[in-house]
């Protein structure tokens, strides 16, 4: 009989479902909850408390109501389900007595994937009493905990986690592949430099500084994002993508880059991994972890800074062959060691 694993996840991009995808590989069954990390009535509220403090005494309770809510049908589940394993992602909803009332009705393993910043540093205005401080609270109630980013492991221990351990991200090769790209999507998205990802303001700030190039920027939020600041959409921006596209414009693109959100002190995103999947080839701003993961120069490029970046992009431009080396010796390395099967095969489910 087929062991169950039941994950709780946010839906994130379609990383939830390939990290269910991935446990199914293993032959598992594996059950997928989807929370959602702010309905609309938390968003209003978080921002009535940010503009005016004092009525957070009397926001707090809707927001908790709201919680309450979603913890009774997640106990219920799991009292449903009876899982060998709990896979709690994020699990900023979950109230620490929330966790202790599901010690009680199993024994499985609680375990815990921090995929991003655990404690909400760099989001403090986008994010109630409640989630800011759930995870934090709850720490003791796991029996293991995985985060994206090594440099969260000791943050994390302090707050009374005995077991905490390095778990990269991944990618999900069924999805980032190396498709047939046609004529036609070449000149769509026939771009020096592309980056698909989320509008934050230092990746705003290089983009800046690469008017020089063919820049193609996709994405969700940047009309948005720039509308709140009374600012013009800038003209690299060319719309959203998603699905196939982002594969068609990784491989039609000479240079596909990556630049991490600041929560990413030493650890990689997922599109570290996704681009060589496609075998695109990938410039990276350079975190710690890329070598620990890939070897520079053979597998993947980073940069440290704009002017290194520009003197990059401008030797590789010149150097296909190059460009097409490191982007087979990219991808060979991914889908022999950086997938979410291998993740969860190397790391979670020993537990099981």
């Amino acid at each position: 009989m087929k062991k169950t694993v039941l994950i709780s996840a946010p839906n994130y991009y379609g990383i939830d479902s390939d990290i269910k995808d991935a446990f199914e590989s293993l032959g598992f069954k594996a059950v997928l909850i989807n929370n959602f990390p702010h309905k609309i009535s938390e968003r209003v509220g978080i921002k009535i408390g940010n503009c005016f403090p004092v009525l957070k005494a009397m926001i707090n309770p809707i927001q908790k109501a709201s919680l309450i809510t979603e913890n009774e049908s997640f106990i219920t589940m799991v009292s449903r389900v009876k899982p060998d394993l709990l896979f709690i992602i994020r699990g900023d909803f979950i109230f620490p007595e929330t966790l202790a009332r599901i010690k009680e009705i199993t024994s499985c393993p609680i375990v815990g994937y921090a995929w991003d910043e655990p404690f909400h540093s760099h989001d403090k205005k986008n994010i109630d009493d409640y989630r800011g401080y759930n995870f934090k609270n709850g720490v003791p109630w796991y029996d293991l905990i995985f985060v994206f980013d090594e440099f969260y492991i000791d943050k994390i221990k302090k707050q009374g986690a005995k077991n905490v351990y390095y778990l990269p991200l991944a990618t999900n090769p069924n999805r980032y592949k190396d498709i047939l790209v046609t004529d036609q999507d070449r000149c769509d998205y026939d771009y020096d430099v592309c980056f698909i990802g989320l509008p934050f303001e230092n990746r705003i700030e290089m983009f800046e500084c690469l008017s020089d190039y063919n820049l193609g920027v996709f994405g969700d939020h940047w009309t948005k994002h720039f509308i709140r600041r009374g600012q013009k959409t800038p003209s690299y921006y060319r719309g959203r993508a998603s699905g196939e596209t982002v594969n068609k414009i990784y491989l039609s693109s000479k240079i596909v880059l990556n630049i991490h959100h600041p929560q990413s002190i030493e650890g990689l995103n997922t599109r570290t991994f996704d681009i060589p999947a496609c075998g695109a080839f990938e410039m990276v701003d350079y975190k710690k972890n890329v070598e620990r993961h890939f070897e520079i120069d053979k597998e993947i490029v980073t940069f440290r800074s704009i002017n290194e970046l520009k003197s990059k992009i401008d030797f590789y431009l010149e150097n296909e062959d190059l460009r097409k080396s490191i982007s087979e010796h990219g991808k060979q390395r991914v889908l022999n060691e950086h997938t979410w099967v291998h993740r969860m095969k190397d790391n979670v489910i020993e537990l099981m």
